[in-house]
């Protein structure tokens, strides 16, 4: 059986939140070094500053996305009755690799708000 990728039974749906997760990491990561080289927050602020603050709020969207969605397709595999085994094997293996990507984002995005930026 075939379903449209959007479908939260589609295969496309297990790297997905791996796929999140590296776009986070780009848009951090990229981000930090051109507000570094561009438009760099006062050294005499520590970690509180703008760019700390951005990065937070952004760390914080991406987590709460991949949160919602390892919920989301573990829910979603809580039917068996009303699924075939694909779908079960589809979203219990979705949902474990959203978890995955958010605990990345989370080991990474602790020690990157609690430095000062730019040194």
């Amino acid at each position: 059986m075939t379903y449209p990728r959007t479908s939260p039974y589609h295969p496309i749906q297990i790297p997905m939140g791996l796929l999140i997760w590296s776009l986070w990491f780009v848009i951090i990561y990229g981000g930090f070094s051109v507000a570094c080289s561009v438009a760099p927050p006062d050294p005499e602020l520590g970690i509180r500053n703008w760019l700390n603050a951005s990065l937070g709020v952004l760390t914080l969207l991406t987590m709460a996305l991949l949160l919602w969605l390892a919920r989301r397709f573990w829910r979603l595999s809580r039917k068996p009755h009303e699924l075939t085994e694909q779908q079960v094997f589809v979203t219990k293996l979705a949902a474990g690799i959203h978890m995955i990507a958010f605990l990345a984002a989370l080991f990474v995005g602790i020690p990157l708000l609690q430095l000062p930026p730019c040194l």
